[in-house]
C-alpha cells in the first residue's frame, strides 16, 4: 500500500508541476474565449446600455454573416492566407537550402536575416506602406536608375492587388522564422546520405526530391499550418499597410467592437474567427501530431 501511495504521488508531480501555468493559460485563454461567446448570444452595444444584456440567440451571427462585407472580407482572408502561405513556404524552403550550405559569412548572413522577424508587424506595415507609396524607395530606384518613366501608385491599384501587396510585408516580417525552422531540420540530415547520393551520381534536384524533401516535409507542414494561423489572425500589419482600404475578418472584428460599438457583433466575429484558428490547429495536429514532433526531433524518423 505505501509503494502504492508513492507511486501515485510521483505520477502526480509533473501535472502538480505544470498545474500553475495551466491555471494562467486557463485564464488567459479561456475565460476570454467564452466571455466573448457568451457576448456574441446577446445584445451589448455601448451607446444603447437600456438594451444590454438581451438574449439574441444566433442574430448576431446572423447579421456579421449576412453583412455587405462578410463576403468581401472573407475573400480578402482567404487571399491573404493562400499568397501569404504559399509564397513564404516556397521562399523558405529555397532561402533554407542556400543557407544551408557552407559559405564564408554564412553566420552573419543568418543573423541578419532575423532582423525583420524582430521589428512589430505594425512597424513592418508601415514600412512597406512607405515603400510602396509614389515617393518611396521602390520607386525612387526605378525611376532614378531609368527603368520607370514615372512613379507607380502602387496603393491606388485593385483590392486583389493591393492584398498581393499586404502579402510581401507579411512574407518579409514571418519569413525569417519560417527559415529558421526548416534550417533547423535540414542540418538534422546526417551527411553520410548526401555523400553517398554524390558517390552514384544524383544531381543536386535528385538529393533535394529524395533525400531533402521527405526529410522537412513534417517541418514543411508545420509551417504552413503556422503561417495560416497567422495571416488568419493577423490584424495591426495588415491595418498599419493598406489603412482600410480593405478589410480581413480580424480588420472588422476590431471595427465592429471598437469603432462601431456593437460588442455583441464583434464577439460573434471574433468567435468566427477562432473557429478558424481552431481549424488551422486541428490541421496542424493532424498532419504532425505530437508523438511524431517528439520522435522526429530527436531520431529524424
Amino acid at each position: 500500500m505505501e509503494g502504492q501511495k508513492t507511486r501515485r504521488r510521483t505520477d502526480l508531480k509533473p501535472y502538480a508541476l505544470i498545474l500553475p501555468v495551466l491555471i494562467l493559460c486557463g485564464f488567459f485563454t479561456i475565460y476570454p474565449f467564452a466571455q466573448a461567446l457568451y457576448y456574441s448570444f446577446i445584445n451589448y452595444v455601448i451607446y444603447k446600455p437600456q438594451e444590454q444584456g438581451q438574449f439574441l440567440g444566433f442574430k448576431n451571427y446572423q447579421i456579421v454573416v449576412t453583412s455587405s462585407f462578410f463576403r468581401e472580407a472573407m475573400m480578402n482572408t482567404v487571399m491573404f492566407t493562400a499568397f501569404s502561405v504559399s509564397s513564404i513556404v516556397l521562399i523558405a524552403i529555397g532561402v533554407s537550402l542556400v543557407l544551408n550550405q557552407k559559405f564564408r559569412g554564412a553566420g552573419f548572413v543568418r543573423a541578419v536575416m532575423l532582423i525583420p522577424w524582430a521589428i512589430p508587424p505594425a512597424a513592418a506595415g508601415l514600412i512597406w506602406r512607405y515603400m510602396f507609396q509614389s515617393t518611396g524607395w521602390i520607386n525612387k530606384v526605378m525611376v532614378d536608375s531609368g527603368l520607370w518613366k514615372e512613379a507607380v501608385y502602387f496603393l491606388a491599384a485593385p483590392r486583389f492587388i493591393q492584398v498581393a501587396y499586404a502579402v510581401v510585408a507579411q512574407l518579409w516580417q514571418q519569413l525569417p522564422f519560417s527559415v529558421l525552422l526548416l534550417l533547423a531540420v535540414m542540418q538534422l540530415i546526417p551527411k553520410d546520405i548526401h555523400d553517398s547520393a554524390e558517390v552514384d551520381g544524383a544531381s543536386g534536384f535528385k538529393k533535394f526530391r529524395y533525400i531533402t524533401l521527405p526529410f522537412i516535409k513534417s517541418a514543411v507542414g508545420l509551417v504552413a499550418a503556422f503561417q495560416a494561423f497567422l495571416a488568419l489572425t493577423t490584424y495591426d500589419l495588415v491595418f498599419a499597410f493598406a489603412g482600410g482600404a480593405f478589410g480581413l475578418i480580424s480588420y472588422y472584428t476590431f471595427a465592429a467592437t471598437f469603432t462601431w460599438g456593437n460588442f455583441g457583433q464583434g464577439a460573434a466575429l471574433g468567435v468566427i474567427l477562432a473557429l478558424l484558428s481552431l481549424g488551422v490547429i486541428f490541421v496542424i495536429l493532424r498532419i504532425v501530431p505530437p508523438e511524431k514532433l517528439y520522435r522526429y526531433s530527436f531520431t529524424g524518423e
